[in-house]
């Protein structure tokens, strides 16, 4: 009995295998990918793999016909779609592909279902979608790991991840599922699996630890094989047709006049499909990177209860999965899912006082179990799931958010993008730009080409800074409180725009150097994945509104936080020790380009007299600085002589005539400096 229930399931759920009658679309950049990537360009076979056509009877919300359209940016994602266990997806009017029934089902008894579309019509009126199918019924009693199976989806994913410069995201029914998981743990493009080429999965049904209905069918007839000769019969037969299926699920014998989940029952995919398989725990688990969304179905009957003090109209809860997969085996191993939970009644007494509440407006249909037949044609069961309204439509959520996220982040969209916490300003959302709700006499937190008159091409760069493959951004945030502006930060953002993390110029420094009062971002510029970052700050000794050190550093963010690397740091001591090392030589003309008109020769000539200077190692200081207590004559410093000084480097001498010999030194630019001045105190 247990086997003939489990046989009439999965042959209720049979899907015939059809060839598309649509016309071919107009020629798009899908089109062309469905060429470059079709069967008989990648060797597949029998495989069929197509841009699934638009059909004139499916209709968006508005009456229009659904049709194919690029996103914001002008192009298409690819979605595959892959079929489960002996079935088919190949869509046409016909609509017995595995996706392609309309949608009119639901688990609200008090609802109604009154969409014109599929499951693919529905993607298909995503902008940005572009929807394929993998059809590989003639090999669908094989399991996972044929050629024609998961290396032959691989394929695909590899071809279209080539052709259209996107990830892919694939949607699974069943040992699609499956199948999607073997290609996705397996060699692509590049690396070890393909966690570079697929963002999202969606499964509905897909028996991770496999089907326990097909594990007691086949314990079911062994069990009554062993007593019943009609049975014996059965198992025989089924066993034969399931080797003749493990080459092509048309056999061209009598078994091709069982349904095809009765056929293939012994074959290697109805075998490895059952509970404890070792072709399942074989199976590697998604790889992190993957995003997958697993859905699923829960059958509830209500039972009658067979205890001792049981009443007539007494029940209790049975969870039967979507009587091919339990709820345990679809959602294993998902970052998201979702349960469409239905119940039905099997109680005869209970079932007739729930009609009589009914009839008599004591209970709602909310309320009470459905009858048992209508569990082979409802949302919850297994080849159903794809027609439920519940279930597509978190399948569609859950793709449309994948596209969008791949929109880039643009500048516009800043202007109300979050900001952390900073200065003693709250976390927040900018409006226009700036940060809302702070006291006039608190201080400004806001986008710096906003709050400052710098051009925004330098404080703003766009990229891929989480390897997600869309565009992402690093933005300057200024603030200041208390009249003081503090240093800048460096945000990174991904789409929305969301706030990946942030990092204060403050905190990234050279070992023996301590943070400066300020930084100010000079440029920024995205290479390779990383923002490279140049940015001003203070040395020891430098006024609060000067800032004479220069950093370069690369940063990126490495999953947890944005991190600084090759940090270098560009001072006057460079120049200074350019220009001391030309005059040591007596290339005057050298040193005179990297000076001050006339302080070259000025400095060559006193230097005759200031020999042990010119060999000697110079200390530099700022104007704040503690000078040498024996350098007599530095109150001079910052006089006429030293006006245009931001630092000054001093050189002992004990030549007559002084006990230093200064150069002041000023900041031309980014890295650049100047000798502005020479003189002996």
């Amino acid at each position: 009995m247990v086997a003939a229930v489990a046989l009439t399931l999965l042959a209720s759920g049979q899907l015939t295998f059809r060839t598309t009658a649509s016309a071919a679309p107009a020629r798009s950049a899908p089109a062309e990918w469905g060429d470059r990537c079709g069967s008989g360009r990648l060797g597949l076979d029998k495989d069929t793999v197509q841009l699934a056509p638009t059909l004139r009877k499916e209709k968006k919300p508005d009456g229009s016909p659904v049709a194919y359209s690029p996103d914001t940016r002008g192009t298409y994602t690819p979605i595959v779609m892959v079929h489960g266990w002996t079935g088919s997806d190949t869509h046409d009017d016909a609509g017995q592909g595995a996706f392609s029934h309309r949608i009119d089902l639901t688990a609200n008894r008090l609802g109604k279902v009154s969409t014109t579309r599929s499951l693919i019509g529905q993607f298909q009126s995503l902008p940005g979608a572009a929807v394929f199918t993998f059809d590989y019924h003639p090999y669908s009693a094989r399991w996972v790991d044929d050629p024609h199976l998961g290396p032959a989806l691989g394929k695909v994913i590899d071809c279209l991840y080539r052709a259209s410069g996107q990830k892919v995201i694939v949607v699974g029914h069943s040992m699609g599922g499956l199948i999607t998981r073997y290609a996705a743990t397996h060699p692509g493009v590049s690396g070890s699996d393909r966690a570079a080429e697929i963002s999202t999965v969606v499964t509905f049904g897909t028996p991770q630890t496999g089907s326990v209905a097909a594990l007691l069918s086949e314990v079911g007839l062994d069990a009554g094989a062993v007593t019943n000769e009609e049975l014996a019969v059965v198992r025989t037969i089924l066993a034969a047709c399931g080797r003749l299926t493990d080459g092509d699920i048309a056999t061209g014998t009598l078994c091709d006049g069982l349904p095809a989940p009765v056929r293939a029952f012994e074959s290697h995919a109805g075998r490895a499909l059952r509970a404890g398989s070792a072709e399942l725990r074989a199976l590697k688990p998604w790889p992190k990177s993957i995003v997958v969304d697993a859905l699923g179905g829960q059958t509830r009957f209500q039972v009658p209860d067979m205890g001792w003090f049981a009443l007539p109209w007494s029940t209790k809860s049975v969870d039967s999965g979507d009587l091919i997969v339990t709820a345990g085996s679809a959602l294993q191993g998902a970052d998201s899912t979702r349960l469409l939970s239905c119940s039905y009644q099997l109680n005869a007494v209970r079932g007739a006082t729930d009609s009589v509440a009914l009839a008599f407006g004591q209970a709602s249909k909310a309320d009470v179990a459905d009858v048992p037949l209508k569990a082979l044609s409802g949302p919850c069961f297994h080849p159903d799931l794809m027609r439920s309204i519940e279930l597509t439509n978190e399948a569609l959520g859950v793709v449309s958010d994948d596209i969008e996220s791949r929109r880039p982040v643009t500048a516009a969209g800043l202007l109300s993008a979050p900001v952390p916490a900073a200065c003693g300003h709250r976390a927040g959302k900018l409006v226009d730009g700036r940060l809302p709700g702070i006291p006039e006499a608190h201080g400004v937190m806001g986008l710096s080409w906003v709050e400052t008159d710098r051009p925004r091409s330098d404080l703003l760069t766009f990229g891929d800074l989480d390897g997600d493959g869309t565009g992402d951004a690093a933005a300057t945030l200024f603030c200041n409180a208390g009249g003081v502006s503090w240093p800048e930060i460096i945000a990174f953002y991904s789409h929305g725009p969301e706030l990946i993390g942030s990092v204060s110029l403050s905190a990234i420094n050279l070992p023996g150097r301590g943070p400066g009062e300020n930084a100010s971002v000079h440029h920024l510029r995205y290479v390779d994945g990383g923002v490279v970052t140049q940015w001003s700050t203070q040395q020891d000794g430098d006024p609060g509104a000067s800032a004479t050190l220069d950093y370069t550093a690369t940063l990126r963010w490495d999953g947890h936080a944005v991190v600084a690397s090759g940090l270098t740091a560009t001072t006057e001591r460079g120049t200074v020790d350019r220009f001391l090392g030309a005059l040591r030589k007596h290339d005057t003309a050298a040193a005179s380009a990297l000076a001050a008109p006339g302080v070259g020769a000025e400095a060559a000539n006193q230097f005759r007299f200031h020999p042990d200077a010119l060999a000697g190692t110079p200390t530099c200081y700022g104007p704040n600085s503690d000078f040498p207590p024996n350098a007599g004559g530095l109150g001079t410093v910052g006089g006429p002589e030293f006006v245009d000084a931001e630092r000054y480097c001093l050189l002992p001498t004990s030549a007559a005539g002084g006990e230093y010999v200064v150069l002041g030194m000023s900041k031309t630019g980014f890295q650049r400096w100047r000798v502005s001045s020479f003189n002996v105190v």
